[in-house]
């Protein structure tokens, strides 16, 4: 499964790239391995908890804010063969 996310700019290392990431607390900007990144979105796992509109999403690597786990809106899921 994937997630959308909003590309932001470099990150401290050539192959790092930082993204933002829409939730039910406003945005998160993380850094992610460039090659993570495939037509806007990145690799999570399975959901782990649903409430109304939301999803509890668990992230390859550490928010900014230091989230690991963020809500966010079903809408910004998408299956690794639509994300392709």
């Amino acid at each position: 499964m994937r997630v959308k996310v909003e590309l932001i700019g470099q990150g401290l290392h050539p192959r790092e790239t930082v993204v933002k990431i829409n939730t039910n607390r406003g945005p998160q900007e993380l850094s992610v391995d460039s090659q993570s990144l495939q037509n806007g979105t990145i690799e999570i796992g399975y959901p782990i908890a649903h409430q109304g509109r939301y999803v509890l999403i668990e992230l390859p690597t550490e928010t900014s804010g230091g989230l690991w786990r963020v809500w966010v809106d079903k809408e910004n899921l998408m299956t690794l063969e639509a994300a392709e």
